[in-house]
């Protein structure tokens, strides 16, 4: 149809004579993006039980009624609703006893999607995270089985011998390396003193010594 036979609506005011049809078509649209879940009370207490919550306390108790630790795995239901495939967590020990900690962490074991831990508890975090960025007195430290082996933008060149291979941090900042002096043997030391003392005769009150003579 032309665009003067089209007209937009409100989702509001469709609803309040189409709301059959509007429901039917976010129905479809939920479905094509894989993201559909009825919102039964079955469905629900189903999932906020796999969080450790009973139906009784999820369909007849009001949040502000909830324990600590209730409202974090009731905020952890919430969170994983939509089975998405990458949960950020912000401090998630807060107020949960010792078995949902244990419980919490299998799930994150087993979980394919990836998963962002910001917390105190090494403790907690010790066998779940294979990167872990440290921030203490306002700075950041990080470290992982990948953080300098393999970060450099581009190409790996082949190491000359005798060259010291490059490294980068995380972000691609080249690391500056500093080289450790030589430590020459006796003979060498007394042929530096010879060509010196030949130096400075040559020179007289010109000569300037330098580290690399000392």
């Amino acid at each position: 149809m032309s665009s003067v036979d089209n007209a937009w609506i409100p989702r509001s005011e469709l609803t309040e004579t189409h709301s059959k049809l509007v429901a039917e078509v976010d129905m479809k649209e939920a479905l094509a993006s894989g993201q559909f879940r009825p919102l039964t009370r079955k469905e629900i207490e189903a999932h906020c039980a796999m969080l450790g919550l009973e139906a009784e306390l999820v369909s007849h108790s009001r949040i502000r009624g909830l324990s600590g630790g209730q409202k974090v795995k009731l905020v952890l239901a919430a969170c994983t609703w939509q089975r998405p495939h990458l949960i950020v967590l912000d401090e998630p020990t807060n107020y949960l006893d010792r078995d949902s900690l244990g419980a919490l962490s299998k799930a994150l074991k087993v979980f394919e999607g990836g998963v962002v831990l910001i917390t105190h508890s090494s403790e907690f975090t010790k066998d779940l995270t294979e990167e872990v960025w440290a921030v203490l007195d306002g700075e950041m430290t990080p470290s992982g089985h990948n953080w300098v082996t393999g970060q450099g933008s581009g190409p790996r060149l082949d190491q000359g011998e005798g060259e010291e291979e490059e490294k980068f941090d995380a972000f691609g900042n080249k690391i500056e390396i500093k080289k450790k002096a030589k430590k020459l043997s006796a003979a060498e030391l007394r042929k530096k003193k010879k060509e010196r003392m030949k130096k400075k005769k040559e020179l007289g009150d010109a000569y300037i010594s330098s580290d690399e003579d000392l």
